[in-house]
């Protein structure tokens, strides 16, 4: 299957390559000057390392590995690599769902949107997502065996291994790309809200697994935590000692203009549409989230069907799409009047993501992103690139696809599926045009 979804990906690239061989004569040129985006910084930093806003493990690994000599090479092996990276992370993706995913089918499906979303471009051009991908993967299939609820314990030796993967993943993971302020947002918001959801649920069937949950899920926090601060103090003493300046990387950025602020015309009118729901679309997943876990184990919900019209809301207007949906799902869970709305059941899935690490870290990880550049960055460069590029929000809609009769949710993934494909021919289009993509 990993093969085939695979093929997908190529049959998009191929179809943009017909419609405009530039594509691939630019992707495999020495010389593709006009296509490098920041690949053209990465290159040099692979020739001359140096401290600047792009973060050093990818160019020292390209330089190990590829040993280029000039600039256009470098750009060369970024592509090459980053796209054989992406590859991999493909099976290693579809390896992580079925671990944690009952559905054969949606593994399937969420497994091939994350391979041909229109953003998945990103890892075979030279940036960091190829790598970053590949490494994040590793770390949230190592979060996956830090289980409480397995009917073995984890034994020391093999929580020992573990925790030291999950530092030493961390710790390369923030010196591929900003990672830091993300890790520590995302882990520590994963440990309290199962703690928060454990101690409702404790109290009502007085139980506790405080415990277990501070022993193991704590722990991996703590590793998480400290392995992205020792990346980034790497950098940081590298910078110290060659620009004096400990925080340069966060410094380069303000000079490209983004810093704390509020745009609030952000939130009501689009730059582009997926800039608008790459802003929505982890918050949406996030309230999804806590009422499927207040349904499954506090008190029943009652979940409505959105309407076609509400859909194309979703996909076009998120706000609006809260706004409909919210009032429906009110009126059905708080009117005493009957309702026609239909309404459509939880699986027993759901009661799982409750106590998973793995899916909180992901959609606070994917949360974060917005909420960074949103409030500093009023062209919203690179979000979506950071939400869609990545396979985190992927995982998160795995994990509450799972959640809902997998017949319906199969349909709907197919339909974004098939978008995301035309999508990705688009985007191919788009570079080879040097339009900005994200």
């Amino acid at each position: 299957m990993s093969i085939l979804i695979i093929l997908g990906f190529i049959a998009c690239t191929v179809i943009a390559a017909i419609i405009n061989p530039h594509i691939l004569t630019s992707f495999f040129s020495n010389s593709p000057s006009k296509l490098f985006y920041d690949v053209e910084h990465y290159a040099n930093s692979a020739i001359h390392q140096t401290c600047n806003a792009f973060y050093p493990l990818w160019p020292w690994l390209i330089n190990r590995l590829g040993k280029p000599q000039t600039v256009d090479e470098a750009a060369l092996y970024f592509r090459v690599f980053g796209s054989l990276f992406s590859v991999i992370s493909i099976p290693l993706f579809l390896f992580l769902l079925l671990r944690n995913i009952k559905s054969y089918k949606i593994a399937i499906l969420v497994t091939g949107l994350y391979a041909i979303c229109p953003l998945a471009i990103f890892r075979v051009i030279g940036y960091t997502e190829g790598i970053f991908s590949l490494l994040s993967l590793l770390l949230l299939i190592v979060l996956t065996d830090l289980k409480i609820t397995s009917q073995v314990p984890i034994g020391t030796s093999k929580l020992i291994y573990l925790l030291i993967s999950t530092f030493l993943l961390s710790l390369l993971l923030s010196l591929t790309r900003p990672f830091l302020i993300q890790s520590l947002f995302a882990s520590i918001s994963a440990l309290g809200s199962i703690l928060v959801i454990n101690w409702v649920i404790n109290r009502m069937k007085n139980g506790s697994d405080y415990w277990k949950i501070l022993k193991i899920h704590g722990a991996a926090t703590i590793m998480i935590c400290v392995g992205a601060i020792a990346g980034y103090c790497i950098y940081g003493y590298y910078c110290l000692g060659v620009r004096g300046d400990f925080l340069a990387p966060f410094h380069d950025q303000k000079a490209w203009g983004k810093q704390l602020g509020f745009y609030p015309q952000l939130f009501f009118i689009p730059l582009t549409y997926v800039d608008f729901i790459s802003i929505y679309l982890p918050l949406i997943a996030l309230i999804v989230a806590w009422l499927i876990v207040i349904s499954s184990n506090i008190r029943k919900l009652s979940f409505i069907i959105p309407n076609l019209w509400q859909w194309v809301l979703l996909f076009v207007y998120p706000p609006a799409f809260m706004a409909y949906y919210g009032f429906d799902f009110q009126k059905k869970n708080l009117s005493k009047a009957p309702s026609k709305l239909q309404e459509i059941g939880l699986t027993q899935s759901s009661q799982k993501i409750a106590t998973s690490y793995t899916f909180w870290f992901c959609i606070y990880f994917a949360l974060i992103h917005s909420i960074i550049i949103v409030f500093s960055d009023e062209k919203l460069t690179s979000l979506r690139r950071f939400i869609f590029g990545t396979p985190y929000f992927f995982v998160v809609v795995a994990y509450l696809s799972q959640c809902f009769p997998s017949r319906m949710v199969s349909k709907l993934l197919l339909w974004i599926l098939g978008l995301s494909s035309i999508g990705l021919v688009q985007y191919w289009l788009d570079y080879s045009n040097y339009v900005w993509i994200g």
